[in-house]
């Protein structure tokens, strides 16, 4: 999915921008193996697994999409899956062997997806996944290779995380459906030193001012996660494009403060992304054991307020 990837970046979402291809191909073949690391999209899907035809549960895209929307066509034509549904989307920057969680709250529930390349070549990357939610496993994949730039489609069982859409007396609602899941994976290659996105770009151990705190390989730093998320609400009728990125400490109890904006299409907008990132509130951070203060990083697609 490499066009989706680059129309992302084109689309203002700095947080994205890890997709930097090495400069030539004699440099590369120099590089050794724990040299390289990977950019990595993953796309989050639901799908209904009853009405859709029957496909196998590793599948390669054949076409790459420059939008969430266009990959969904692309499945629902190749594969005949119904009713897909964009979830959210993560990249994340990962050197070989560096796991890396994520947990989106969904349906009062949370989503955990688990990614780690065991394996990085110039050419393509092995991949460990497990996605679990409510702490049911839903997906457990290991050792899937994918090429570089090239685009793979993973199914997984069904649970609740689904959501159903309707039209209600007060516009658009929203009701918890059960659904099957489908991830795609999109690697991009480059060298360790260039990495971006890294999980220490999104968060990171500080003390209650904020100031970074050294830890060592044995120490063992888990990242907040989302428990409730706010949307940004703005003015009826206001045109809003493009993202906007935030960053706050998060506090042992699990609520945000030092809000600060690192990217934004409009300043005028600032104010209420704020508002609504102070309201977040999050699993804590722990170090070893211990909650603990921490950064933490999003980016929101703004109109749907997706985040990265």
């Amino acid at each position: 999915m490499r066009a989706l990837s680059e129309s992302l970046i084109r689309g203002a979402l700095p947080a994205l921008a890890f997709m930097i291809v090495l400069s030539g191909g004699a440099y590369a073949q120099l590089l050794k193996k724990n040299d390289y690391g990977v950019g990595v999209t993953v796309a989050v899907y639901q799908f209904d697994d009853t009405r859709s035809k029957q496909f196998a549960e590793v599948n390669k895209l054949n076409q790459t999409a420059s939008t969430p929307e266009e990959e969904m066509d692309v499945i629902k034509r190749a594969f005949g899956a119904e009713e897909v549904k964009f979830r959210y989307v993560r990249s994340i920057g990962l050197r070989e062997g560096e796991s890396y969680t994520d947990s989106q709250p969904m349906n009062e529930r949370q989503f955990t997806l688990t990614v780690v390349p065991r394996v990085i070549t110039k050419s393509d990357v092995s991949f460990d996944f497990t996605a679990k939610y409510a702490d049911k496993v839903l997906l457990e994949a290991k050792g899937v290779t994918v090429g570089n730039y090239e685009t793979v489609m993973l199914r997984g069982e069904r649970s609740g995380f689904g959501v159903r859409e309707f039209q209600g007396p007060e516009g658009v609602e929203k009701a918890p459906e059960t659904r099957a899941l489908l991830l795609t994976i999109t690697p991009t290659v480059t060298t360790a030193r260039s990495l971006q996105n890294k999980p220490s770009d999104i968060s990171r151990p500080t003390d209650q001012f904020g100031s970074k705190v050294e830890i060592t390989d044995s120490d063992i730093f888990v990242m907040p996660a989302v428990s409730n998320r706010i949307q940004i609400k703005f003015p009826p009728g206001a045109a809003v494009k493009g993202s906007i990125t935030l960053e706050g400490i998060v506090t042992p109890e699990g609520r945000v403060t030092n809000v600060r904006v690192l990217d934004t299409p409009d300043t005028a907008l600032n104010p209420k992304a704020i508002e609504a990132f102070r309201q977040y509130r999050f699993n804590p951070p722990k170090l070893n054991g211990r909650a603990t203060y921490a950064t933490f990083r999003e980016t929101i697609i703004l109109g749907k307020q997706e985040p990265l």
